[in-house]
């Protein structure tokens, strides 16, 4: 039986089509527009074509029918559009906007819990998977969140942050002093190992070896706001007389500037107008439970994660010392560091205002 040649009608059209074909990047609108391109040689038939498209003799003949009538418009068309970006097909809106509310207050700690969720007060059953591109879909991601103190007064850290310059000028330092503005933390080390994060082969568990001994010190630490300079010490317990001892330190390191501390309100810390604060040294006191605006807390981490010191077993509290004073010696030697860490803007501004004052 003799073969039937399917024909365009339209040869003239080859060029365009060809054209067309090498622009397009849909996968979808090049299928279509070759089993057009192939139809207009006048080469091949029906089931020829449909066997090189990957597609039905049926799917030729219409898609020929469209070009025919609506030319390239008509037959890259989509009669059933896929899902938008950030579509999530089989949800109504008012619940895809709880979800996108739930995914921006952290509500759910795992996918199967916002699934749970939709099934509980929704009634919509969907897979694990589903759950999970639609939460990826509200522009969520898995973070381990920060503890905040159930005390933490967002209106006044936001205050505080506003209001800085006026704490800073209400000290009446005299004109043309020296200044100098630090933040300032202290934090515990001890023998018991800290477990931190290392760098493995896919499908491998790490194992570090872990002792369990309670011996703690304490390192203290400022990081100054205007010329990055960075101050530490080593001191074997918290209370006023050690910190005290510590602003000592810090007043030493340059005798000649006014010092003004930036710290939390810890019953362990000196407090403004405290008569047994060292001379030229000045404390403003950050609000309570706002560990958020001390670059110094920040700081800590960092240091628990730096080399020698991570997942390290020390025999001795001297030893602990020892491997963190890599990473001590970083900071001090390096004053970009220290401001790269304390450079916010509404921390540097004014207090670079404050110190030309």
């Amino acid at each position: 039986m003799r073969t039937r040649l399917i024909k365009l009608g339209r040869p003239e059209l080859s060029s365009q089509v060809e054209e067309r074909y090498r622009q397009e990047k849909d996968v979808r609108s090049k299928t279509r527009l070759l089993c057009v391109k192939l139809a207009a040689q006048a080469a091949q038939s029906a089931a020829q074509i449909a066997q090189v498209c990957g597609c039905s003799r049926a799917s030729v003949f219409e898609w020929l029918r469209q070009f025919r009538e609506g030319g390239f418009e008509a037959l890259l068309a989509r009669e059933r559009p896929g899902p938008q970006r950030g579509e999530m097909r089989g949800l109504p809106k008012a619940v895809q906007r709880q979800l996108e509310q739930g995914v921006q207050s952290g509500r759910w700690a795992t996918a199967e819990a916002a699934r749970q969720w939709l099934r509980r007060e929704h009634g919509i059953e969907k897979p694990y998977v589903t759950v999970w591109q639609w939460l990826k879909k509200a522009g969520g991601v898995l973070r381990v969140p920060r503890p905040r103190h159930p005390g933490h007064d967002v209106a006044a850290a936001t205050a505080f942050r506003e209001q800085l310059g006026e704490k800073l000028a209400a000290l009446g330092l005299p004109a043309g002093s020296k200044v100098k503005v630090w933040v300032m933390d202290e934090a515990r080390f001890g023998l018991h190992t800290e477990t931190r994060r290392v760098w493995i082969t896919k499908g491998t568990r790490p194992v570090v070896r872990r002792q369990t001994r309670y011996e703690w010190d304490y390192l203290y630490g400022a990081l100054e706001v205007v010329e990055g300079q960075a101050e530490f010490l080593h001191l074997p317990t918290v209370d006023l007389d050690c910190n005290r001892l510590f602003l000592e330190h810090l007043q030493a390191s340059d005798p000649e500037a006014e010092h003004i501390v930036i710290a939390d309100q810890a019953g362990f810390h000196l407090r403004p107008g405290d008569a047994r604060l060292p001379a030229h040294v000045h404390i403003v006191s950050l609000p309570p439970y706002s560990p958020e605006l001390n670059p110094c807390e920040q700081l800590w981490d960092v240091l628990k994660d730096s080399e020698g010191f991570a997942n390290g077993l020390f025999e001795s509290i001297a030893k602990l010392r020892a491997a963190l004073l890599p990473g001590l010696r970083r900071y001090w030697e390096n004053a970009a560091l220290v401001l790269s860490l304390v450079g916010r803007p509404w921390l540097h501004d004014q207090a670079n205002t404050s110190a030309k004052s």
